[in-house]
């Protein structure tokens, strides 16, 4: 049998190309000989190689022999190395006819202080890139059937391994399992090409007319590594890792990226008319780019394809929540069915298994914490959350810990008492809530009590419970800037229409309940309330001057109902951004106006919005600019990230204590000192709303439909979130937008259903492994409505004393999410670099960690990832690369990363995946399926492709969800029938790329852009505003490029780049172990 017939059909070899260092005098490539065992001259190391390891070591089972793949070296056609193996026929050439060679050019070499592998000794300059390594690969597990509860996930790894200089290597008997030793596949030989100067960056052609990928030009950091680099293949190659065919996943969106506007203030206006002659963009302004890497990188663990195996083990199937064996992805649609344990939607740990003491946790590295979502949206097929109501006596509690009655309370004495899943305490059964129990000790009104069947529930509390105020509906307060520069902007016109739009349908019907209040007010130097009392024929104005005194001039007419006052309302929006034409004046007192808000709900409580355009410069806490460039990248850099003035982090505290969320829209046209002006919503759990250099034409669609979420989503004010879990544990750090006002307790002047905090963990004792681990999350709250209750959230685990169990159920995107919030908290104390490397040294030693206890008996050349984490190098690399720690580019400042800071540090688990590595789908070759509703209502998404701009076709049309943005990508060599389907012209310089929505036509594939660009914006909590790019012709394009998460930028190296340093550092951390 032939090595054709017994390679794995889905499968290709990937292609692994030696370091530029080991250079070698060109010779015509020899004759095939028989493969011999690999010899390594002595102190000579060849560059590394992926692969996967043979069966699972230490007798544990996490590997399964069929989820694993090696990979051998390659043989190669120059002197002193590996002896080329049969050419591969190229499907291009007759059988047995050579391909011809092709020219190359010199390599570089990469600079000292990269990140690129350092040359092996004894190895002279290179002359000419040398072939891939070959590889032997495995054919994969079989297709999954079965309940997702019996997945059980192998352990997923990767080898790098040296290729010898003599011979050409082949996996040892000991490398790969006996059962799946399959015979290297063949690889076509390509000749070396001969060195020429640097060309001059110039419109680039596709190098492969076949696949037509397109190129790019980037502007290379020094510091940038480039570890790995290799010829381009001639075509794309099978997902990563097991040859699976990518199935269909579900999809995000809701919002605007901060720094779209200043990318749009840069567009040359020449190259935005349709129809108008286009040239090609300059070589600074086009996407950047990349290096041919030497390692495929579809070797490497993406998102893609692990995420699309996720949801179709758990598309259209119930999750049982006391199945932990396998628990849904953050980014996975399912239908959860609460069987005691909370949803995964609500409360996720960063382990599933949680070690048994403190030294094994410290042994493993892992992070122990939680995330929790108190609020978070559930699925309309989902049932709800049951509502229960104990009357004055209120919610059954132990009398120790306080924790509240769950399913994990045990009953004892025939139900008289009950023992606490918290701290284990007896407590007396109240007499109005005895219930006898059967032989198991289960109760036998358990059907009628939801708060021991679920593990989510809603307790309606009494007086007890109440704060220093009484609950009220919830009220709204719209503070609007009219300086000039907002009146000149637009967004005081903008401000208005979104408000407008929020409270009233295209009727002019209140869209709030009439229990809820809104009062609007306006500022420049001068604060002015507005007098909106149904009684009066038009709005009355009152102006307080004396800022630093503030005062409500209006005792009954400022709070209105929307039902009665609804005339009033509507004349004022209308009148507003026309009332301060002529009296425009250039000072904003945005200090003045929060604390006029302030006082306005003091008494009640609320949500204040404000609108902002300018830094605050009128007024005792005025602001001064300190933007200096000079401290990027430095020291010093640092104290731009904190409050200028301490007095706006006392308001802060001050609205906490009164139940005031304060949400800041900012439409600044320079620097508005985000980093002190995001302290208000930051501590009170509110939002910063970033758009820079606002433009009405664009801009003001996203403002209303972000605003028209943001107030009527699931929402509550005036609460207090504790987190309790079992003796042995402790919460010793929070993280997320909340005032710490007490070690335990997290103070929420405001909550809603898209915000996220996180509680990190640490042992106190060792837990018992015959005893589960419980966690319970109490918010007290008051809702939209004015009902004041208290959500619980119940988690139970269990203790593992095997570190490769913990790493097994470990959830990789829980622990990215902690992982990325401690950085964001560093960035206020530590140099951002400073922050990059803890960063990436936290990735290294859990995965060392993994390496030296789980697998410590394969070769010391392998990198191994633990199946759970396998995703955490790539997630690492995109959160460097994120809005919040990235520090270069044209479209970023201390305003931009500030916003993207407190934006992180809010984002839930989903998004925040969704958001670090984005999601690019392909719509040229989407089946017809794709964009229609399925049988179980929701819409099927097309295929997702890995984020790398080298994945491109200059014929294609892609679409990119970037969490903030949505962009439709349009080749250099699109078909004219494809754009007559989506924008109704023949040739692409006739495409608008202004336009901020899709053209909707008559044809099918209209409608299927349509439909998915709908289910995107569904899923995400920030409104997703279009862009429309075409290649080479739109400087957009550039900030495009900077969302492909795998593809190198000029401060991060690519991901194969990024994966080879993290084995060069695993290994010199096991050395250090060794000695």
């Amino acid at each position: 049998m032939n090595n054709e017939s017994r390679r794995p059909p889905p499968m290709t070899h990937p292609s692994y190309q030696q370091p530029p260092y080991q250079h070698q005098p060109f010779q015509p490539p020899r004759p095939p000989v028989s493969p011999q065992p690999p010899v390594h001259p002595p102190g000579q190391h060849g560059p590394p190689q992926y692969s996967q390891p043979g069966p699972r070591q230490l007798g544990q089972p996490l590997a399964h022999p069929s989820m694993q793949q090696r990979l051998s070296p390659q043989p190669g056609p120059f002197p002193n190395q590996h002896q080329p193996l049969p050419q591969q026929r190229s499907p291009l050439l007759p059988a047995g006819q050579p391909r011809p060679p092709q020219p190359q050019q010199r390599p570089m070499m990469p600079p000292a202080s990269s990140g690129a592998l350092p040359p092996p000794p004894g190895h002279p300059l290179p002359v000419a890139p040398q072939p891939a390594p070959q590889v032997a690969t495995n054919p994969g597990p079989p297709p999954v059937t079965g309940h997702p509860a019996s997945l059980v996930a192998p352990m997923q790894s990767m080898s790098l391994r040296a290729p010898s200089p003599q011979h050409t290597q082949q996996p040892t008997p000991q490398q790969l399992p006996p059962q799946h030793a399959f015979p290297p596949q063949q690889q076509q030989q390509q000749p070396p090409q001969s060195a020429q100067p640097p060309a001059v960056p110039q419109p680039l052609q596709p190098p492969n007319p076949k696949h037509g990928r397109s190129k790019r030009v980037y502007a290379v950091d020094p510091q940038v590594t480039n570890a790995s680099t290799r010829p381009e293949a001639g075509g794309p190659t099978p997902p990563w890792p097991h040859g699976l065919n990518p199935p269909q996943q579900a999809a995000p969106p809701l919002s605007r990226s901060p720094v779209m506007s200043s990318i749009q203030g840069n567009k040359q206006p020449a190259m935005n008319i349709p129809g108008s002659p286009q040239q090609p963009l300059p070589a600074d302004m086009r996407p950047p780019q990349q290096p041919r890497p030497r390692i495929d990188p579809d070797q490497m663990p993406a998102p893609v394809q692990v995420r699309e195996q996720d949801q179709l083990a758990f598309e259209n199937q119930f999750f049982g929540t006391m199945e932990r064996d396998r628990v849904p992805l953050a980014t996975t649609d399912y239908i959860g069915l609460d069987q005691g344990n909370s949803n995964p939607r609500y409360l996720r740990a960063t382990t599933d298994k949680l070690p048994v003491s403190k030294d094994l946790a410290d042994t493993s590295k892992l992070p122990l914490a939680l995330v929790v979502q108190p609020l978070a949206k559930r699925r309309s097929d989902e049932v709800a959350l049951q509502v229960v109501n104990h009357g004055d006596e209120g919610p059954v509690r132990c009398s120790r810990c306080r924790a509240y009655i769950s399913p994990w309370c045990s009953f004892i004495q025939g139900g008289s008492r009950f023992v606490c899943s918290i701290c284990s305490h007896a407590n007396d059964v109240p007499n109005w809530y005895f219930s006898n129990t059967d032989m198991s000790g289960r109760r036998v009104d358990i059907d009628q009590r939801p708060e021991l069947r679920y593990g989510s529930v809603e307790f309606d509390v009494p007086q007890d419970y109440h704060s220093s105020r009484a609950p009220a509906p919830l009220s709204y307060v719209f503070a609007i800037d009219v300086s000039a520069q907002a009146l000149q902007s637009g967004m005081v016109k903008a401000a208005c229409e979104a408000i407008k739009s929020t409270l009233f349908s295209a009727t002019s019907d209140p869209k709030l309940a009439p229990e809820n209040r809104v009062g609007i007010l306006t500022f420049d130097k001068s604060v002015h309330f507005y007098n909106l009392h149904p009684s009066l024929p038009q709005a009355l104005m009152l102006v307080v001057s004396d800022i630093e005194d503030m005062f409500i001039p209006i005792q009954d007419g400022f709070l209105v109902d929307t039902h009665a006052s609804k005339d009033i309302i509507l004349e004022l929006l209308d009148s507003i951004p026309t009332m301060f034409q002529g009296s425009a004046r250039p000072e904003s007192a945005f200090l003045a106006a929060v604390q006029g808000g302030k006082q306005a709900l003091a008494l009640t409580g609320g949500h204040l919005h404000v609108f902002q355009s300018t830094m605050p410069n009128h007024g005792p806490h005025a602001l001064k600019p300190r933007d200096d460039k000079t401290l990027y990248n430095t020291e010093k850099e640092k104290s731009l990230m904190v409050p200028q003035d301490e007095a706006y982090k006392d308001l802060a505290k001050e609205c906490v204590k009164d139940g005031v969320c304060v949400n800041t829209w900012l439409f600044p046209a320079q620097y508005i000192d985000v980093a002190t002006l995001a302290v208000l919503p930051e501590l009170t759990g509110g939002d910063v709303r970033f758009y820079p250099n606002f433009n009405f034409t664009a801009d003001a669609t996203i403002v209303q439909h972000q605003l028209d979420h943001d107030v009527h989503r699931e929402l509550g004010y005036d609460g207090v979130l504790r987190i309790r879990c079992s003796d042995g544990l402790q919460v010793i750090d929070h993280y997320g937008n909340c005032h710490m006002s007490t070690y335990t307790d997290m103070e929420l002047a405001g909550i809603d259903e898209d915000k996220a905090m996180a509680a990190v963990l640490k042992h106190d004792s060792k837990l018992d492994p015959n005893r589960n681990v419980a966690f319970q999350c109490a918010l007290l709250y008051t809702t939209k409505a004015g009902q004041r209750r208290v959500r619980v959230h119940n988690l139970n685990l269990t203790a593992t004393s095997d570190i490769a169990e913990v790493f097994r159920h470990g959830d990789v995107d829980t622990t990215i999410s902690v992982l990325l919030r401690k950085a964001i908290f560093d960035l206020q104390h530590k140099n951002r670099k400073e922050v990059h490397q803890k960063l990436t040294d936290l990735c290294v030693e859990i995965l060392t960690a993994y390496r030296v206890n789980c697998a410590s008996s394969t070769s010391p050349g392998q990198l191994i990832l633990p199946e759970a984490f396998k995703l955490l190098p790539v997630y690492v690399h995109g959160a460097i690369r994120s809005k919040a720690l990235r520090g270069v580019g044209n479209d970023m400042n201390t305003d931009a990363r500030s916003a993207g800071m407190r934006l992180f540090n809010g984002l839930d688990v989903k998004e925040l995946a969704w958001t670090i590595y984005p999601r690019l789908f392909e719509l040229h070759t989407m089946s017809k399926e794709c964009g229609e509703m399925g049988v179980n209502g929701y819409i099927e998404l097309p295929t997702m492709i890995r984020t790398s701009y080298g994945r491109l076709n200059t014929s294609g049309v892609y679409l990119l969800d970037s969490g903030s943005d949505v962009y439709i990508w349009l080749g250099s060599k699109v078909d004219g029938k494809v754009l007559a389907s989506l924008f109704g012209v023949d040739r692409l310089d006739q495409v608008d790329p202004n336009m901020t929505t899709m053209p909707v036509l008559h044809s099918e594939l209209s409608h299927q852009v349509h439909a998915i660009m709908d289910k995107l914006k569904s899923q995400r909590s920030r409104y997703l505003q279009l862009h429309v790019i075409r290649q080479e012709l739109d400087p957009l394009e550039f900030t495009f490029s900077t969302c492909m998460t795998e593809d190198r930028n000029a401060e991060v190296q690519t991901y194969v780049d990024f994966m080879c340093v993290l084995h060069r550092k695993i290994q010199e951390e096991m050395k250090k172990l060794q000695h």
